[in-house]
């Protein structure tokens, strides 16, 4: 392998063990978008283990206009942050900033499952939802939660 393409390749490698941001790509001559992982310390297990889900946020490009409406998308049963992906990018390039997770328990995020459980799940989704309010650029309205199990209770929870 040539020193230059051996670089590129290394250079690449790091930065997906660094997990910097990556570009959503775009064909249509417009700026891509960005999403970056975080991992979002939530309260423990009924034992005391901390618990941390793993989310990625798309944030749309740098060129777009704000203010950006937040959306949090979560997966079905069984799933993981990466199931919605195809409608986070899509909602992202309307302007949009997204976040899919994966709920406690499921993909990489710690934790057990404890479905709809308003100590556990549902306070989950609130602290990911104070989060996406805290973003650079999110009005202070509540974020919409299309196929969230119970969105309007986590959404009349921090209603004004």
């Amino acid at each position: 392998m040539a020193p230059i393409t051996r670089s590129l390749v290394s250079a690449v490698a790091l930065l997906a063990v660094l997990g910097a941001p990556t570009a959503s790509a775009r064909d249509d001559g417009r700026a891509a978008s960005q999403v970056e992982q975080v991992w979002v310390p939530v309260g423990a297990e009924p034992d005391g283990d901390p618990v941390r889900i793993d989310a990625d946020i798309y944030r749309p490009a740098e060129d777009s206009d704000g203010p950006h409406e937040a959306v949090l998308l979560a997966h079905g049963f069984g799933g993981s942050k990466d199931g919605p992906a195809e409608q986070a990018t899509a909602l992202t390039d309307d302007g949009y900033l997204v976040m899919t997770y994966s709920a406690r328990g499921f993909g990489d995020s710690g934790g057990d499952v404890h479905l709809n459980d308003p100590d556990y799940e549902i306070a989950d989704a609130l602290a990911l939802i104070d989060l996406l309010a805290e973003q650079p650029g999110v009005p202070r309205t509540p974020p919409a939660t299309p196929g969230w199990p119970s969105p309007a209770g986590a959404t009349a929870v921090r209603s004004p």
